[in-house]
Parts: C-alpha cells; structure tokens; sequence
C-alpha cells in the first residue's frame, strides 16, 4: 500500500547550526493539535562535510522528518531542499525560523485550499505591516508589492509540479535560487502574499560570510532588471524595489554590520558595489537612513503587535 502523499513540505536547508536547529523542529512537532501527521513532512539538506544535523534529526524520529546529506555549496541548499520535497506545496523554511503556534496548520490548510489554483504563495509573516492575506492577479503587481522581500528564503514557496516545470530550465542564480525560481512564475492566474505574524527568528550570532552589500545591491537587483528587461515587472516596479531595498534593508544591514558590528558580513568596496544601479549621493542617503534605522524597528514591532492582537 503506497503512502499519502502529504500537503505540505517545510523545506529546511541547513550548515552547522545544531541547537538553533534543534529548537526550529521542536517548534514544528510542539504544535501537531488537529493536525494529521501525514498531512505534512519536514525535509532537512545538510551541506555541512560532516553531516553534524544528522544527529539532531535523529533525536525526533517521526516518520516524517527525513534528513539528507548534500555536497552542494552555499546558498544552493535551498534548491536542493526543494527539490528534496515530496509534498504538494513545497515551502522553503530558514534553519532557524520557528513557527509560532498554529502557524503549521495554517500553511498546511493553505497546501489544501489551493491544490487545484496552485497560486504562487508568498508568506511575508507581518513584515509588510499590513497583516493581510492579499491577491493579485498579475505578477507585475504582485511583485510592485512584494518588493525586496521576495529574496527572503522563509517567505517562499513553490507547488511541486512548478518546481519541476522550472527547476532544470532556467538559470539559477548562486545567491538566490528561491527568487531565480520565483520569478520564473510570471504567467500564474493568482499571487498571493500572506502578511499574517508565523514565525519567530532566533537570534543567530556573528552571521556572516560573503559580502552582503554586493549580493543585494549587485547580484539581486540584477536578477530583478533582468526580470524588467524580459517585461515580467514594468519600470515602476523595478524602481520601487530599488528604493526600499536601499533604504528599508541596506541601512538596516548598514547599521548592523558596519556601525554595530554586529555580525560578520564582508563590507568591502560599499560604495562602489552601489553605484552599480543607485547613484552617487544614494550611499550617504543610505547612511544617515541607518542612523534611524533602531526607532523603524520599534515601530514596525508594535504595528506588528497590534495585527496580531486584531487577528487574534
């Protein structure tokens, strides 16, 4: 007898991070109230040379919690992972995102909502501010809304039969397999972004790595221009998510890693790593936008508090 397919697949790459993932899982499994465990599957792809998480998917043991072994470099993972997935919807999920309470029975009542639609689903767990599950039916508008967001790993999602469709025949960008993947979608009937608060982020100190400010201001815009030029997004879009990239992230990530030294992110050639496709004066604007960049946190937590108290 062959086994049910489940609904949904949380897709977890993973590198050396042991106990943060360990708390991720227990997250997952603490909250199976009304929820059937063939419904859904957790896939972990460990592209650590030792295969160190191995251990931490062992101490489970669900029967549906697989673990796999991958030799693939960096941020590549993630499509692995995917591809790892056997649910119907397939949902890329950070090693160290937790899901708050009832947020696994949410995405799996999405996985069954849509089965037959399949829309492109985004979920954007409050950042937006809007605390709302909205539609679009075109990508360009989708897009214009979803903004820089659609680089975060933990808001993608992606049907399986999409995944397959793609996968093999478009070019993958290194850095951001998830948005090379996302924006192959352009010829969907529905996107939908859920704002809904899901997740809680652990802390994870010292991230770092690569050079952040080239792979946003130069690898991922670049993957968004590309998508303009191919007349996926119109200009408005793509000039809008310039903007709030420059001055709604890269003054966050500013402000982090270069004044507070926070993490451990190369902060080489900042300045000329922008005037790539910003202009000359956008790096002071930049700069003295990270000044404030600690009171735009406080304000986006309460406004996000107050969704979550009205939703609940």
């Amino acid at each position: 007898m062959s086994l049910k397919r489940p609904f949904l697949s949380i897709c977890i790459p993973t590198y050396n991070r042991q106990e943060i993932l360990k708390k991720t899982l227990a997250s997952i499994y603490a909250d199976l109230n009304g929820i059937e465990i063939e419904d859904f599957e957790v896939v972990i792809s460990d592209n650590e040379p030792n295969g160190s998480s191995k251990k931490i998917a062992e101490m489970f043991g669900y029967k549906n919690l697989h673990y796999y072994k991958t030799t693939c470099e960096g941020f590549l993972n993630s499509l692995y992972v995917l591809k790892y997935g056997n649910g119907h919807l397939l949902k890329l999920h950070n090693n160290y995102t937790q899901l708050k309470q009832g947020s696994l029975k949410l995405i799996i009542e999405d996985a069954k909502k849509y089965i037959d639609e399949k829309p492109l689903i985004f979920y954007t767990d409050g950042l937006k501010q809007s605390g709302r599950v909205e539609r679009f039916n075109s990508f360009d508008n989708f897009m214009y809304n979803l903004s820089y967001f659609s680089s975060w790993s933990t808001g993608f999602s992606i049907w399986k039969e999409d995944l397959d469709k793609f996968a093999d025949y478009i070019e993958i960008n290194n850095y951001f397999p998830q948005t090379s993947l996302l924006l192959a979608q352009t010829k969907k009937s529905t996107y939908i972004i859920n704002d809904l608060s899901l997740f809680h982020n652990q802390n994870v100190p010292k991230k770092g790595g690569y050079n952040i400010f080239k792979v946003f201001a130069v690898d991922y815009i670049k993957l968004i221009e590309e998508s303009f030029q191919k007349k996926a997004i119109t200009k408005k879009s793509f000039e809008k998510i310039k903007k709030e990239l420059l001055f709604n992230y890269l003054s966050v990530r500013y402000f982090k890693t270069v004044l507070m030294k926070m993490d451990n992110f190369e902060k080489n050639n900042i300045k000329k790593n922008l005037e790539n496709y910003y202009s000359a004066s956008a790096y002071y604007f930049m700069i003295f936008f990270s000044l404030f960049s600690p009171l735009f946190f406080i304000i986006r937590r309460i406004r996000i508090s107050l969704f979550n108290k009205t939703n609940n």
